[in-house]
């Protein structure tokens, strides 16, 4: 009897945003995905509001609301059938924007999800999401954190128990990194799930967020982390329950 192989192949797409400016950040987009293409990825996270930056005293005018505007990623999801977390504001109904992750996947509706746990001062500018996020990729069960999310046990408890198998955690990560990293690096082995974070590595809305995107595998080793201060894949390949990490730097 033929033994069927679960293998599952996830990156953080790292980059230095530009302030507002969706179509240049689309662009950093654009290089990403197709490196990642040629590594054989079948995910790829961004950085939190990663089409924007994280710009939250703008957000209100940036926040996005037709699904058109994911078309040039729709389609390079469709032209390597790779699925794309991209961030952005969403605009809700009679609510301030949340703060989402575009699960954008080949030949799929787009779905969306907002962010649960929001820092000191974000709720000034957005409104919360009300459930998890999980979706099927290849036969795996992945989990999508939004940054402080992930600073709630809670999140990555509940992502959990309702069957994540990997965990992708979206952030803005500067002067908290080590704490950030280590919290990600706990939940890895306490739940003996592959955790990966998307950071970016140039600054944003006031920040200046240090890159060392990263990737654990079940027993919370580092497998891989980018450097600080250039645009970066950091994959992480799962097969039959190992993990192997790998960096690629890029030219930006």
């Amino acid at each position: 009897m033929d033994v069927i192989q679960r293998r599952l192949s996830v990156a953080a797409g790292q980059f230095a945003p530009v302030r507002g400016c969706i179509e240049e950040n689309m662009h950093y987009h654009k290089v990403l995905v197709e490196s990642a293409a040629s590594a054989g990825v079948n995910i790829i996270i961004f950085p939190e509001l990663s089409l924007t930056g994280y710009e939250p005293e703008i957000a209100e005018e940036l926040a996005l609301a037709d699904g058109d505007c994911f078309n040039p990623l729709q389609a390079l999801s469709d032209r390597y059938d790779i699925t794309i977390i991209a961030g952005a504001p969403l605009r809700i109904k009679n609510s301030k924007p949340a703060i989402g992750a575009c699960v954008i996947s080949s030949k799929r509706p787009v779905s969306y999800y907002r962010k649960m746990y929001l820092h000191p001062g974000e709720s000034d500018y957005f409104s919360v999401g009300n459930r998890e996020c999980i979706f099927k990729e290849r036969t795996f069960d992945v989990g999508v954190a939004i940054c402080a999310d992930a600073g709630q046990p809670v999140h990555v408890e509940r992502t959990v128990q309702q069957g994540a198998e990997v965990y992708l955690n979206s952030v803005l990560s500067a002067g908290g990194y080590e704490k950030d990293a280590g919290q990600l690096q706990r939940y890895a082995r306490l739940y003996a799930i592959p955790t990966l974070m998307a950071n970016y590595c140039g600054p944003s809305g006031g920040w200046k967020p240090v890159g060392k995107s990263a990737a654990w595998d079940a027993r919370g080793e580092l497998i891989a982390q980018a450097p600080e201060d250039c645009a970066a894949l950091v994959t992480m390949n799962i097969q039959d329950g190992e993990c192997s990490g790998k960096v690629i730097r890029l030219n930006q």
